[in-house]
């Protein structure tokens, strides 16, 4: 199974791909809660940097335009932060913290921490559809055996799996 360091990340905003742990960012909104309290929402994973070096990639939260929306500031940390045994950990912090959206923090790290994943969480409900995987657990979290049936059917149909996750990918954005 290809390594998630060859194939890389999707990005959430454009939904190219980011090739390198560093050229990945981590962001999200905080805004004032109705209680005075901290609020974070809009998690994603986004480009660091533009092509050729310029300091803000055109993938992040426009931080002048979010504050006048709706006063948030735009928060992040790289991509590296986020991966192995300390990213982990860091995002088990963020849950238990619980200012974060649950959801996406749990998305996030099995985008990050989950081998394989990445490449495929696009693909499984065509797969799902077709028959060739059911998750174990349960909608959304599959075992190491699942994305490995998923890489293997992608390569079945002919395609590789970025192909394939192209298709899907563009598939959602028409929904």
């Amino acid at each position: 199974m290809p390594s998630r360091s060859m194939a890389g990340w999707r990005c959430s905003a454009c939904g190219g791909l980011i090739t390198s742990v560093d050229d990945g960012w981590v962001e999200w909104l905080a805004t004032e809660g109705a209680h005075g309290d901290t609020v974070l929402k809009g998690v994603r994973l986004v480009h660091r940097t533009r092509p050729g070096g310029s300091r803000q990639s055109a993938c992040h939260y426009d931080f002048r335009n979010e504050f006048r929306k709706n006063r948030s500031i735009v928060e992040g940390l790289p991509l590296a932060r986020f991966v192995g045994p300390d990213g982990l950990m860091l995002l088990l912090f963020f849950l238990a913290l619980g200012e974060m959206p649950k959801d996406d923090v749990l998305e996030l790290a099995k985008r990050v921490q989950i081998p394989g994943y990445e490449q495929t969480r696009e693909l499984f409900q065509e797969a799902r559809d077709k028959g060739v995987v059911a998750p174990a657990i349960g909608e959304r979290y599959y075992l190491q055996s699942e994305i490995e049936a998923l890489f293997r059917w992608a390569g079945h149909k002919g395609k590789p799996v970025r192909a394939a996750q192209d298709r899907a990918l563009k598939q959602k954005r028409a929904h």
